[in-house]
């Protein structure tokens, strides 16, 4: 310590071995202050010094005990030497196993470290981890063990769920491994839970036949069987099937309640309408090109960002093509001038790029939108149907190929997105739309008589079990009109409603006969900005108990079917080129795993 007289009302403290430790002790009031010389100052200790009168105990309000103040440095030493250790350790991991370094931010790891922290602090003894690390086969063997255990304790959890339900949603869709064409379908669940979207992955199975033929004759039965082996009946309950366009499933539903993955119509629509403008498809295939070149010759790093390549399987990846160019096409230019590799930029024309992501903005944020599966989605398919078709009016100041282009997306937009009777329904469902505003008064009484007929369907507000009765769809597309044109910007979904009814016509017809629906169809409803649309019916199924039930089970299924993309995204990285060899069972094992925590 220093020479200041002050100092002599302290002493230094010393550990059970005689080392100093960095604390000082008052000898009058006996408090205990932090102190090092190197790092501390002495102000507070001068101040205590010339303060302190003595007697008494240590103040608990200035002062920490000498074993917390202790644990508590010694802990943060021990800590940071402890991760430097562990941080070396994960290096040679990534290092000599050949594994990418976000490998050690993965759950998994961690449950991993943890249980390994624990086994060590219940066993004083030392433990050689070689000796507890398990063979490859045995955690094979432990997966499908935990998985099957998992699958228990979901159909267990899945009893008084279905109870309470009478409607629910199963997205399906069909994919391939590319290493050896084999295929996988996969099953997953969309219902409501007291007031919440719940979405259960329930099986992915390998197909080994062909997608026709018998195979399609049977696919309807597959479906039917996995939904058994989880202790769903298919005829007690009526489902709505989201697919994709892919023709094999949607001639194994025919019959069957069943919408189009609208993510996938407006990627099929946006890529077909591309590529049947000459002039679009030369400038999208010239993009295409140049960035094959940058990456080649290794040139991304000369740019504020990267220029990204489009997948044919990949949504809106054209439109982030372009968008990438246009971003950094001045940086483009110039790096190709220094190089005088000029050729590459000399038929690309940024001004017509930016006019073509202006357009296609509207798609992309729609179709991102649209594919969520944690929130609502069916209600906003028709407005957003609407806000495509107004992002497509022709000016009087677009190039010829816009206008080509804006010419072949509406054409698209009606040929590829099949709306049916069940999107209309849950446009109806929402407060801020139920209005239709679009139709005519006859398309609406058509769109009530639907929706009466849906709550006859499902015997809402009868305790009598279920009729048997099938879902009928009508995929006719419905007349709209026009409005105003859409922003480049982000779009919110309570946007598109808002702008859906901006042509609201209030005027009904007083002679029809009282009910619940047509009360709700009269009733002006405040509807709160952002509030979710589950919520609100929780909150009115006072007001509206038959339509509070149908809202709850309809709108909980997902407008597209981005689930089953997502979970084959999960599979591809499973079954990468060194892990042919795991069988389907490990395959479905291994995702369902992932799925169920």
């Amino acid at each position: 310590m220093g020479s200041a007289q002050w100092w002599n009302t302290f002493v230094r403290i010393k550990d059970d071995k005689e080392n100093i430790i960095p604390f000082v002790q008052c000898i009058k009031c006996l408090s205990i202050f932090a102190y090092e010389s190197s790092k501390t100052g002495s102000s507070t200790h001068k101040a205590h010094a010339e303060s302190c009168l003595g007697g008494g105990s240590p103040s608990s309000s200035k002062n920490q005990d000498i074993i917390v103040m202790m644990n508590k440095d010694n802990n943060s030493n021990i800590l940071a030497g402890l991760k430097r250790v562990f941080t070396e350790a994960c290096a040679k991991f990534c290092a000599y196993d050949l594994r990418p370094y976000e490998s050690v931010r993965g759950h998994g790891f961690q449950i991993l470290c943890q249980s390994l922290l624990d086994l060590a602090r219940q066993n004083s003894h030392p433990i050689e981890a070689a000796a507890i690390i398990p063979d490859p086969t045995t955690v094979s063997r432990q997966v499908q063990k935990l998985a099957e255990e998992n699958r228990v304790k979901l159909i267990e959890s899945l009893i008084p769920d279905l109870k309470k339900i009478k409607l629910f949603g199963v997205t399906t869709d069909f994919w391939k491994n590319k290493f050896t064409s084999d295929s996988y379908l996969t099953i997953n669940l969309h219902y409501n839970k007291d007031g919440q979207m719940k979405t259960l992955m329930l099986k992915t199975v390998s197909i080994s036949e062909a997608k026709t033929g018998v195979f399609l004759e049977n696919t309807k039965k597959l479906i039917r069987n996995i939904l058994n082996s989880f202790g769903i009946d298919p005829d007690g309950y009526e489902i709505i099937y989201v697919t994709d366009n892919g023709s094999n499933l949607i001639s194994a539903l025919d019959g069957e309640a069943h919408i189009r993955c609208v993510c996938h119509c407006l990627n099929l629509a946006v890529k077909q309408s591309l590529e049947e403008c000459s002039v679009i498809d030369a400038l999208v295939s010239d993009c295409r090109e140049l960035v094959t070149h940058f990456k080649r010759a290794e040139l991304q790093q000369n740019l504020a960002s990267t220029l990204k390549q489009d997948i044919c399987t990949r949504w809106n990846s054209t439109y982030d093509t372009l968008w990438s160019v246009w971003l950094n096409y001045d940086d483009v230019e110039q790096v190709l001038a220094s190089r005088k590799e000029e050729q590459y930029v000399s038929n690309i024309d940024s001004h017509v790029i930016k006019d073509i992501t202006d357009l296609l903005s509207v798609f992309k944020i729609g179709s991102e939108k649209l594919s969520a599966d944690d929130v609502p989605t069916l209600h906003s398919v028709l407005p957003w149907f609407y806000k495509f078709k107004k992002s497509c009016e022709i000016k009087n100041t677009d190039r010829p190929c816009i206008v080509q282009l804006k010419k072949k997306l509406l054409t698209k937009r009606v040929a590829k997105l099949w709306l049916t009777d069940i999107h209309y329904i849950a446009t109806f469902l929402h407060p801020e739309t139920k209005s239709l505003p679009i139709l005519t008064q006859n398309e609406r009484n058509e769109v009530i008589k639907s929706v009466k007929k849906m709550l006859k369907t499902l015997d809402i507000g009868n305790d009598e079990d279920l009729h048997q009765v099938t879902l009928i769809i009508n995929n006719d597309d419905k007349k709209k009109k026009r409005n105003k044109r859409a922003k480049r910007d982000d779009i919110s979904v309570d946007d598109v409603l808002k702008e859906f009814i901006s042509n609201e016509n209030s005027s009904t017809d007083d002679d029809e006969p009282y009910d619940e629906v047509i009360e709700y169809m009269k009733h002006k409803i405040n509807y709160p900005s952002g509030e979710d649309i589950l919520s609100w019916w929780r909150k009115h199924s006072c007001i509206y108990p038959q339509l509070s039930r149908l809202a709850a089970a309809l709108l909980s299924i997902p407008a597209s079917s981005a689930t089953s993309e997502r979970i084959f995204s999960e599979t591809g990285r499973i079954l990468e080129a060194r892990r042919q060899l795991l069988s389907a069972e490990s395959v479905d094992s291994l995702v369902f795993l992932r799925n169920f925590r």
